[in-house]
């Protein structure tokens, strides 16, 4: 995917892809993270796969797969260093 493509997602999806970022995050500020971490990995090419068929599932893969990378990886922080209040 090159930056040409990833616009026209960002202009055609991004507002669905936001939504579903802040749905999955529940917290603005993470929401935006992901979101932006989302359209990055899209523009990296991690994906190798036909963006043509369905570029906005494709979106929403790559969105919920860093999401549940991000959970897995903050959930080995507390089991590592649980936070004292």
């Amino acid at each position: 995917m090159d930056a040409k493509e990833v616009e026209k997602c960002i202009d055609e999806f991004g507002t669905d892809i936001y939504r579903f970022c802040l749905k999955l995050c529940m917290n603005k500020t993470e929401a935006e993270d992901l979101y932006q971490q989302t359209f990055l990995k899209a523009l990296e090419g991690i994906w190798s796969l036909d963006w043509e068929k369905n570029p906005k599932a494709l979106l929403f893969s790559l969105a919920h797969n860093l999401w549940k990378s991000d959970r897995r990886k903050q959930a080995r922080r507390n089991s590592i260093a649980p936070c004292s209040t």
